[in-house]
């Protein structure tokens, strides 16, 4: 595996606290609100016969599920905190530490994934864009990119940003931190910054640690920078990559697409 510059700041998830400690947990709460994209992601790695490479695999949860159904599978992510929970949990699989944007592993796959909007993660079209040809160089011929991204509310992209405070449910606080019996992990969703000229947001996420009667015991705040992208504009990014046979769904029981739903994607590299 080679590099052309060293990986970036891994941003949104430090090592050692509570936002990458209590990542699974908020993941699961997520698939229980809104669509689940793990039997998506399982079944198309199933038809694809693997290998299967992840990009942005974080903890490994959608890695692990894909293996578990004997498809060969690697990851990738540019957070080694992540990394190190998805190695600990999974230590049979391979995970790649390294940028999106600037990888080469040496070899090809059936079926590249993208889930949890982990392109949208990249903050620049630029960025996203060589993403897009990273992961068409790793594809066989005939091989497919699967990503899913938000489709944009542009109520909410305005540059007055959105000062809506919202509060998760209370989770267990996560294992391994020392933490006394009883305590609860509060997450809370802060404001949200907007600039529409390159489409780029910030959320402030706030994380603390209470006691069963309320008492703050530690406080983390962080910020997910991430970038929003249209449809047009990823077609266009798909077809300028060399992608051919492109599909967008707006959910992952591919449903047409609709506006301000998820966007789900399908690119084949040509044969």
């Amino acid at each position: 595996m080679t590099f052309a510059n060293p990986p970036k700041s891994p941003g949104f998830y430090p090592a050692g606290g509570l936002n990458v400690a209590s990542y699974d947990l908020r993941a699961e709460l997520d698939r229980k609100l809104f669509d689940d994209p793990l039997p998506f992601y399982r079944d198309l790695a199933l038809k694809s016969g693997g290998p299967v490479l992840e990009l942005g695999c974080g903890t490994g949860r959608i890695s692990a599920e894909i293996a578990q159904n004997g498809i060969e599978v690697e990851g990738l992510d540019l957070s080694d905190a992540m990394l190190a929970i998805a190695r600990r949990k999974h230590p049979a699989l391979t995970f790649h530490h390294a940028d999106m944007c600037d990888f080469d592993l040496g070899c090809r796959f059936a079926l590249i994934i993208i889930p949890f909007r982990g392109l949208q993660e990249i903050v620049t079209a630029q960025g996203q864009r060589v993403a897009l040809a990273r992961a068409f160089a790793h594809l066989i011929p005939g091989g497919r990119l699967v990503f899913d991204l938000i489709d944009p509310d542009l109520r909410y992209c305005l540059p007055e940003g959105d000062a809506e405070i919202v509060a998760l449910p209370l989770f267990p606080m996560p294992e391994n931190l020392g933490s006394v019996a009883g305590n609860k992990l509060r997450i809370t969703a802060m404001e949200r910054t907007n600039n529409p000229l390159t489409q780029q947001f910030s959320e402030h996420w706030r994380f603390e640690e209470i006691t069963p009667n309320g008492k703050v015991l530690h406080r983390e705040d962080n910020w997910h920078h991430m970038r929003w992208v249209h449809r047009a504009e990823m077609a266009l990014m798909l077809e300028l990559c060399g992608f051919v046979s492109i599909s967008e769904y707006s959910g992952f029981n591919f449903e047409l697409p609709r506006y301000a739903a998820n966007q789900v994607w399908m690119a084949q590299r040509p044969l």
